[in-house]
């Protein structure tokens, strides 16, 4: 039967209702925990972040034509200008958004040059060889934070990793495609054993109240703290992209093509953005939920969006998912991370990179090396990139440069 054109195998048809509803939320869980990080470290107001997320994702879905089933959510790359705003004695939060606009206006403008550039240009910048290791740096680069998390309670943590396992490999039926919200439950059942969570918040919490939303107030100089740190997004927004592309088995650089999906992610920053939300990316947890799961549809993605939203109006609700210890996530973001890079691999294998090519292995370890090795690097005093984004300039030059030959 002809899928429709807002869907990726498997069809949701293939579900009912209420297991939809799982679906989408196993996606919002999933991307919870380093959504709300970005808040709770910058000051940003945690409700009018979930429903700036949930609202992106939604509108990157509309420009996407449902063809890629991505999750936006808050971008670390924001954490560091955006603290140095909130800590300015002349500036706030406030006017840290118009940098936040500022980065979606960036997304934009990068969209319309890659579509004046074409998709075969762009397959000749992120060839397989280039793009497989960059998104094994995704993964592996945030192996970190998942091991940190982790090590708060590790018994918790690998209750959650190996019930989550099980799940995936022993499951039978609808509970083999909700590895991930079932593995958080169990964590979280752990978690009360192991008394690691205070309910306090929870009880305190009203059951509907409206998000923290706030205007923003227009500011030239966060417009040059703030919003330089697109370029760190443009190139983890790529990376993610493809990487969904290589999950769901479709040349996204076509179809939709790489230009629709700066548009959506560009329009979802800028409302973000007014309301008071954080600058928008594609998130990995997410990425690792579609392979993990095999559950690609673009309607289950939409609604963990709405799901996103609807939180943001349930303040009982999102003080719930707020205990929900670093253990558990870590457990789970061990099991996540690690399928980004895997795809990566996938990548690689399914291209049939020529990995006895010496110059292939040159441009496969560098990135590997300086991606995963070097935190952050400051060309310039005031710009600081992350490894990740260094290893992706490091490794297109040298595609670029060194000759195709033995």
């Amino acid at each position: 039967m002809k899928q429709t054109t807002f869907e990726c195998t498997p069809a949701p048809g293939t579900f009912n209702l209420p297991q939809k509803l799982f679906l989408g939320l196993q996606h919002t869980m999933a991307m919870f925990g380093a959504t709300i990080l970005v808040p709770l470290l910058t000051g940003l107001n945690v409700s009018a972040t979930l429903f700036s997320v949930g609202l992106g994702t939604l509108i990157f879905h509309l420009f996407t034509g449902g063809k890629i089933p991505g999750f936006l959510g808050s971008s670390f790359a924001f954490i560091a200008p955006l603290i140095l705003v909130s800590n300015s004695a002349e500036l706030s939060l406030r006017h840290a958004q118009t940098g936040i606009i500022g980065a979606g206006l960036v997304y934009l403008a990068v969209g319309f040059m890659i579509r004046i550039i074409g998709a075969d240009n762009v397959a000749k910048i992120f060839p397989p060889v280039v793009t497989g290791p960059i998104i094994m740096v995704i993964g592996l680069a945030l192996a970190p934070v998942a091991l940190d998390w982790s090590s708060t309670n590790w018994t918790v943590a690998l209750i959650t990793v190996f019930y989550t396992i099980s799940i995936t490999v022993f499951g039978s039926g609808f509970r083999r495609v909700i590895p991930i919200l079932l593995g958080l439950i169990c964590g979280y059942a752990a978690a009360m054993a192991f008394d690691l969570i205070s309910f306090e918040m929870i009880a305190e919490a009203s059951w509907i109240g409206w998000p923290g939303f706030s205007l923003p107030a227009f500011n030239w100089q966060v417009l040059l703290i703030v919003t330089p740190a697109a370029i760190v997004s443009i190139v983890e927004h790529t990376g993610d992209i493809l990487a969904i592309g290589h999950t769901i088995g479709r040349d996204v650089k076509r179809d939709p093509g790489l230009d629709p999906t700066f548009y959506g992610g560009g329009l979802g920053t800028i409302i973000s953005g007014f309301l008071g939300g954080p600058s928008l990316t594609t998130y990995g947890e997410n990425i690792g939920v579609l392979a993990l799961t095999g559950v690609y549809s673009t309607v289950i993605v939409s609604i963990g969006a709405a799901w996103a939203i609807l939180l943001a109006f349930i303040p009982k609700v999102e003080a719930a998912i707020q205990t929900i210890p670093e253990s558990v996530i870590g457990g789970v973001s061990i099991l996540l991370y690690g399928m980004i890079a895997a795809v990566g691999i996938r990548t690689m294998v399914d291209n049939e990179v020529d990995m006895t090519s010496s110059r292939n292995l040159l441009i496969v370890s560098v990135i590997l090396i300086v991606g995963v090795g070097l935190e952050s690097f400051t060309p310039v005093k005031g710009v600081e990139m992350s490894g990740m984004v260094v290893a992706a300039v490091v490794g297109i030059v040298l595609n670029q440069l060194l000759p195709d030959c033995e």
